[in-house]
């Protein structure tokens, strides 16, 4: 009953029970280390790999392409911190509505003597115009998401690549297209081949599978890991590959279907919204639908503990940027909305199990805390 007001998926959602049942019958089944020699950890490399071709066949790439890691985190930290092994910097683009996990090594870069770029992404998209006038012969990276996590638009990710892949016959020199792909996972179509991106990460949680089990595409073999630790997964991601998550989470992304009835319940939420004068921050048109944003005249951590108290989970933005002050905050302001608008903002986000009914009570509910707030 609990999980019926739940919404807050975009930060996790509950392992699904297939996905469950899978974690545990590998933990059982498959015990060995696939680094192993004897039968047991050849076994369990079978295995490994099985899920690795699993996952080549619905993201529509090869599996040595593939590399499993902790997290989308990881993932990311991997593809950028490989850039302190250039030894001359240059320029990385961002967009200013990237995860945390990207812009946080903006500093850092900057330090190390490279020419960072933040895309304004104004209402929530990078446009091919903004994108083209950043780009430069000493361009190394550009980085920038599929999805956003806090109000769900959609970028059109192949429509950048191909600016970018314009320009590299301009320079003659290659660049690397990365994209933070978490939040399209499941439920947007991905073709890795067709979008020409050169990398990608992915997370297990998002999509009713474990935690701290994530993805990461590379098409070409430009990443030097800083630490290659045991040398599993080719150097990229070194340690004991963690074979119970790994084959959950190629469980939970098979069995992820999304619901055509997510976007309708969203915009149903979303005209109940405005028409008791509630400003909704997420836009109508190019979105998932699993995620609605809004903002309201109460302090976003005083109706998100509100609502808790009336049994309902939403968000005050990021889960990752309510662990870094502002962030969140600083994400609205990027997307050219106020400071109050960014102080009072709410996030539901939708799962395939979300029932209609209760997202309706929870939208009376916020209204009727708003209205008692006046």
């Amino acid at each position: 009953m609990l999980d019926s007001y739940y919404f807050d998926n975009a930060a996790t959602t509950k392992i699904s029970s297939d996905a469950l049942n899978s974690y545990i019958e590998t933990s059982l089944n498959y015990p060995g280390n696939p680094s192993s020699k004897h039968t047991l950890g050849l076994e369990a490399k079978k295995e490994l790999e099985r899920a690795r071709v699993g996952f080549s066949n619905i993201l529509h790439t090869k599996p040595e392409q593939l590399f499993f890691t902790s997290g989308a985190s990881e993932a990311i930290s991997i593809v950028i911190s490989s850039l302190l092994w250039l030894k001359r910097p240059g320029r990385v683009i961002f967009s200013a509505i990237e995860h945390e996990a990207v812009l946080s090594f903006a500093p850092i870069l900057k330090e190390k003597g490279f020419d960072v770029v933040i895309l304004k992404a104004k209402g929530g998209y990078v446009t091919p115009e903004e994108l083209e006038g950043a780009l430069t012969p000493e361009t190394k990276l550009v980085a920038i998401q599929a999805v956003n996590n806090v109000v769900g638009t959609i970028n059109d990710i192949k429509a950048l690549v191909k600016v970018v892949r314009r320009k590299e016959e301009e320079f003659k020199r290659k660049i690397f297209f990365f994209s933070d792909s978490v939040q399209a996972l499941g439920k947007i179509d991905l073709n890795l081949t067709d979008l020409d991106i050169d990398g990608a990460s992915f997370s297990s949680h998002k999509i009713h599978g474990p935690r701290g089990i994530g993805l990461l595409y590379l098409k070409r073999g430009v990443i030097q890991a800083l630490a290659k630790a045991g040398g599993q997964e080719k150097g990229v991601r070194g340690g004991t590959e963690n074979l119970p998550a790994i084959v959950s989470f190629y469980t939970a992304l098979k069995e992820f279907k999304p619901r055509s009835n997510i976007l309708d319940l969203n915009l149903k939420l979303r005209e109940i919204f405005i028409n008791n004068n509630i400003k909704v921050l997420s836009p109508a048109n190019n979105i998932t639908g699993y995620v609605l944003t809004i903002t309201t005249p109460l302090p976003s951590e005083v109706l998100t503990r509100m609502l808790s108290d009336e049994g309902f989970a939403v968000s005050s933005g990021s889960a990752c940027s309510n662990n870094a002050k502002g962030k969140s905050e600083n994400v609205i302001l990027a997307l050219g909305y106020t400071p109050q608008d960014a102080k009072g903002t709410i996030r539901i986000s939708f799962s395939p199990e979300s029932d209609e009914k209760i997202a309706l009570e929870l939208a009376q509910t916020i209204i009727k805390k708003v209205n008692e707030f006046k």
